[in-house]
């Protein structure tokens, strides 16, 4: 049976548990939402793993738990969502606004999230180890007990964020820390 990008959306929306089990009994299916517009939705627990949600936008939405793992998420507006505990292991977010976020214990193992922005986000006990954090807006961020090893921090800006400077264990030299 073939979908269109409506479809997936639509079930998505009406039902994240349906749709994680429509990804289920398709596992070789693509998943294109790209420039979709979910705004507020509630779509906590949803498999959204490898997905490309390019330009999309989740702002304001329920998106607790949700597995971004490997999801293109560039240029996506994630403004004002609760994504506790989510995880975007790997995934390609360069200019993604998660601006006023709840991403406490979120992953982000390996991500790149260039030129993104997190400003006041609260991302306490968040994992960024090996993701690429060049130029991102950390900006009055709680950062408190966040994971940081081997991320790149190439100009990223940390300006008024709450973190801890020892527990960062990575090369902090090219970041704007004042």
């Amino acid at each position: 049976m073939l979908t269109t990008h409506v479809d997936l959306a639509a079930l998505l929306v009406e039902s994240p548990l349906a749709f994680n089990e429509y990804r289920a009994a398709h596992p070789d299916e693509a998943i294109t939402l790209q420039g979709v517009n979910l705004e507020g939705c509630n779509l906590a627990g949803a498999d959204l793993r490898g997905a490309n949600l390019f330009e999309a936008n989740l702002a304001w939405s329920n998106l607790a738990g949700v597995n971004f793992e490997g999801a293109d998420l560039r240029r996506s507006w994630l403004e004002g969502c609760n994504l506790v505990g989510s995880r975007f292991d790997g995934a390609q977010m360069d200019y993604a606004n998660l601006r006023s976020s709840k991403l406490r214990g979120a992953t982000f193992r390996g991500a790149t999230l260039r030129w993104g922005t997190f400003q006041h986000s609260d991302l306490r006990d968040a994992v960024f180890d090996g993701a690429n954090l060049r130029r991102v807006v950390f900006c009055d961020a709680d950062l408190t007990g966040a994971a940081f090893k081997d991320a790149n921090f190439a100009e990223a800006d940390l300006r008024w964020a709450n973190y801890q400077i020892d527990a960062i264990e990575s090369d902090l030299s090219g970041a704007c820390i004042r």
